[in-house]
Order: C-alpha cells, then structure tokens, then sequence
C-alpha cells in the first residue's frame, strides 16, 4: 500500500468511526432537549425526576391519581364493557361534562369513576356551541370535582397532561405540548350544497358551468349558463360570500337565488342537499373517522395541543405540569392536533349548564 492509498484508508477509518458514533450523538441530543423542555417548561420537573424514564413518569403519579377521580370513563354498551370516551367531574354531587355528538343516540349510558360504577345516568342537557353534554349521576358518596384553572395563560411550548388508555380501574396518562396558540376554529366547508359549478366568465360574472342531478339547483330549475347575482340577497362578488352564507344553513333549508337568464332577471328558491363527506389525504393518514372525532370544527375558541389521542379519548381533563385544569379536550382533530375548551369557557359552560 502506497502513502496515499494509506492516507486515503486513515481518512475512511476516522470518517467511519464519526459515522458509528452520529447516532448516539442524536440520542443524546434528543435526550437533552427533552430534558430542557421539561425543566423550561410551565411547572418544570426537577433534575432529579429528570434522571430516566421511570423517574419521569413517576412524576406523573399525582396527575394519574387527579385524571383517576376527577375524570370518569363512559360506557355506551349495555355491559358497561366497552369505553366510548372519557368525561370531566365538576360538581360533588355528581355532574359530569362530556363530548355530546359522541353519545348522541346512546340508549345505554353508565359511567366509572375510580372503582365505582354508575349504571343511573341522566343526560340533562347539551350545548351545541361546544358540543359539551352534561350528565348526572346517583351518588350518596360526594365526588371530587376538577380544580379549573384561576387564570387563562396557556402559551404555545407548555406540556399538558390527559387521559391515555385504561383498563376497568387503572388510568394511564398521557403528555402533549401546546402547539399553537388559542384561537377560533371555524368550519372548513359548508355541510350543505346547491348542486352547481361556478366559473368567473371574462366580465368576472358567476356563471353556472354544471348542474348536479337530483339536487336542489336542478330541481328548481337552475340551468347551465345562467349567471347567478345574489344568494338570500346578498350579492356574490367572491365564492367566498355564497360558502359563508351556506356555512350559516342545514340540509333542508332554501336559498333564494337571483340569477340572469338571457337578459332576463329570475328568482328560484333552491332547497339544499346535505354535502356527501369525503376524507381529505390528511384525514386519510390520520386514522380517519376510526380515529378522527365526528365534530372537530366550529368551536369558539379552542386549546391545540399535539397530544396523541383518539376520539375515544377525549371528554376529559387537560391537566398543566401543576396539576391544575386549563380545559377539557373536545376533539382529535388530526394525526397532530387535539382540541380542547379553556378552563375560562367551561366554567362559563358549567354555570349555564348547572343552574
């Protein structure tokens, strides 16, 4: 071997050895950040909880033993064997928030709290803004109501803690960050539909390019060609006006719609099919209505956090390092976002409710 092929086999073997080592330096790194994050974050863990993973999670007894009588397990099958979702104590004397779309048709409802089972269950309202339904319980034993946060500081990069898996009496945890920051989540798109295509003609009119078959624009005798001016007269400058306008309407509700036909002016009242649901790619990928809640949109004002539930585990507390209540999670939204209300909406929500 030459000097310079030695060489070039030194600088393989140097390069070789960095390379067997790059994925313990990730580790580590990985290992660190998570550690910081912990220590930084709102109620950090001290160091020495920070040790390993057993310690971490031990760290995490007092939130699992609030989660245990705060929050209750919801049954929907007769058996009570089956968990349909999680629900939030908030009264000793036995009232429990819930996801309503999520037991909505249910003739069958007990509930578990700790060890003890409820078969008597009364639903005693629902409040469609937030999708919140309230239940009552028989106890002669007071429970333990969740304690809501005082204050409304929620901010982005705070862990979170919520109900994970559970079996007939042990409760599990599980840890999120907040991922963006409280905010409206509005509807994506309107439930219901006309049954026409538009396209902008070259004097910017909206000009029906398609009529769907059995719908309620072929029905009321809208046709291609006709150049639509204004939907329950609001005039339509932008798709945007008629999405909006059909945000606000459901399946069975008519529209009355100003058209151009031929020069000549028509009024038709259109009535208005539901919109056929189809999964987008994201909801694909994220476990789709298997995984995904039912209702995930429309609600006032919401905590994002990237916490890996399901639509079976929402209805429960969002708990902060300290143990406290910032919200009850509402929604799995996707593969990275779950919703919840804030702790300042749902107290509102409990005084309406519990009256």
């Amino acid at each position: 071997m030459n000097t310079d092929d030695r060489k070039i086999s030194s600088v393989w073997n140097v390069t070789a050895s960095q390379m067997a080592f790059i994925p313990m330096l990730i580790l580590g790194v990985s290992l660190f950040v998570v550690s910081t994050q912990l220590s930084s974050a709102q109620g950090g863990l001290p160091a020495d909880q920070r040790i390993n993973g057993k310690r971490v999670w031990a760290a995490f007894e007092p939130h699992r033993e609030i989660l245990q009588r705060s929050s209750a397990v919801i049954y929907t099958d007769e058996r009570a064997r089956v968990k349909s979702l999680y629900g939030t104590v908030v009264s000793e004397d036995g009232h429990i928030l819930t996801k309503a779309s999520e037991i909505e048709g249910k003739s069958h409802l007990s509930v578990r709290i700790g060890s003890d089972l409820y078969s008597e269950v009364d639903l005693l309202g629902v409040d469609d803004e937030w999708d919140i339904a309230l239940l009552k319980v028989s106890t002669e034993q007071p429970l333990t109501p969740i304690v809501l946060s005082s204050d409304d500081d929620v901010r982005q990069g705070h862990w979170v803690v919520s109900n994970g898996s559970t079996t007939r009496i042990q409760r599990r945890v599980r840890l999120g960050i907040v991922s963006a920051e409280t905010r409206k989540i509005s509807a994506t798109k309107s439930h219901v539909v006309l049954g026409v295509e538009f396209e902008k003609d070259k004097e910017s009119q909206w000009k029906v390019a398609n009529v769907s078959e059995d719908k309620g624009a072929q029905k009321a005798g809208i046709q291609v060609g006709d150049v639509i001016i204004s939907a329950d007269g609001t005039e339509l400058d932008e798709r945007e006006d008629l999405i909006e306008l059909l945000k606000k309407k459901q399946p069975g509700d008519k529209v009355a719609i100003e058209l151009k036909r031929d020069e000549k002016k028509l009024r038709l009242d259109v009535e208005l099919s539901a919109r056929e649901e189809k999964m987008t790619r994201n909801e694909q990928m994220s476990g789709g209505e298997d995984q995904l809640s039912s209702r995930r949109s429309e609600f006032p004002r919401v905590i994002d956090h990237d916490t890996p539930l399901t639509k079976v585990s929402v209805g429960g507390p969002l708990l902060n390092l300290d143990g406290v209540c910032i919200g009850m999670n509402i929604a799995r939204a996707s593969r990275v976002s779950t919703f919840a209300i804030p702790a300042r909406e749902l107290r509102e929500i409990i005084a309406k409710m519990i009256e």
